[in-house]
């Protein structure tokens, strides 16, 4: 195998590999890119693992106690060798599936009882599932870590309480009935409160060093694919405050992009910024694009038809939408 060396960009033997150093499984043609886009939160934003996971974790098993959920929930400690991206959660069930790209079932998790092949055979027939059922959500991101780990949580604490009855699709106490439906969506509602109105953001920002990780080479990186001739944008899920202040503290540096550099406000190393962007809505329909004051955060009345201002900053939209303005082309 041969790699290119993200350092020097020399193509090198993978025989002696050093660190930094960026792989490729087709060719790749740089100078054919014209935009390079990055997202804020797990990207250029890397948020300390587990901390940041435990904080997220401790602030939705509050939010589930204060809508009902039992008390004894706050007694459960974030543990980061157990979840993984990428596992599917069967809402019927409520299994955790480790799946691979053809739908077979590998492993299947209920709370933390791993079931055996012949119980995973009676649930789903050749152990396969697909990923079109209503009921299948995919827990992909970094975001999604400290949900998995709840849902195990949740699901191991009714199964084995004595107050509750045990069937496939719930537990049941008196004329209760407790299905891993609806629990599930519980923790879909408190990880959302939690990110959107809850202290997640608030606890984050308050404590920047210990959530927050930074790397002085930023400013560089991106300062030379603009030197390059490239445009760069940022497009992120967060709100315009919660952005400033993190990349604020991602590019507070006393140089810019070279040593003999005076500092940069963080904007100057991007030609467009685009916040509340409402992924994966963005991709589909999207929502309406506004400019925002960046004075008080708040968003300007009407549409914004474009074009895009330097050092202005702009509000939700669509990739199609974002594409024309840009003067994009491909996906």
């Amino acid at each position: 195998m041969r790699y290119l060396n993200g350092n020097t960009g020399e193509i090198r033997d993978s025989r002696a590999v050093p660190k930094n150093e960026i792989f490729v499984n087709r060719s790749l043609h740089l100078e054919n890119i014209k935009f390079y886009g990055f997202d804020m939160d797990y990207t250029l934003a890397e948020y300390k693992s587990p901390h940041y996971e435990k904080l997220g974790f401790d602030l939705v098993k509050q939010h589930m106690v204060s809508i009902g959920y039992p008390q004894e929930i706050l007694e459960f400690e974030y543990d980061p060798a157990f979840p993984v991206r990428g596992l599917w959660f069967d809402t019927l069930y409520g299994n955790l599936l480790k799946v691979d790209a053809y739908g077979n079932i590998l492993v299947a998790v209920h709370g933390f009882e791993f079931l055996k092949h012949s119980r995973i055979y009676e649930l789903y027939p050749n152990k396969f599932i697909t990923l079109d059922e209503s009921r299948v959500y995919v827990l992909n991101t970094l975001f999604n870590l400290p949900e998995t780990y709840l849902l195990a949580c949740l699901i191991d604490f009714f199964t084995n309480s004595p107050d509750y009855a045990i069937n496939d699709t719930g537990v049941v106490c008196g004329e209760l009935l407790m299905s891993y439906q609806s629990v599930f969506q519980d923790i879909r509602n408190a990880v959302d409160y939690v990110h959107l109105r809850g202290e997640l953001k608030q606890r984050t920002i308050e404590n920047l060093e210990k959530f927050v990780k930074k790397d002085e080479r930023l400013p560089t990186f991106l300062a030379r694919l603009r030197e390059s001739g490239a445009k760069t944008f940022l497009l992120t899920n967060s709100d315009y405050n919660f952005t400033d202040k993190i990349m604020n503290y991602l590019f507070d540096f006393p140089h810019g992009a070279k040593p003999d550099e005076p500092h940069r406000n963080w904007k100057t190393y991007f030609d467009i910024v685009v916040v509340n962007a409402c992924k994966p809505l963005f991709f589909a329909e999207g929502t309406i694009l506004r400019q925002v004051d960046t004075s008080t955060g708040a968003l300007r009345l009407g549409i914004h038809t474009g074009p895009f201002q330097k050092d202005h900053v702009y509000s939700g939209g669509s990739c199609d939408v974002f594409s024309k303005l840009i003067g994009a082309k491909g996906q």
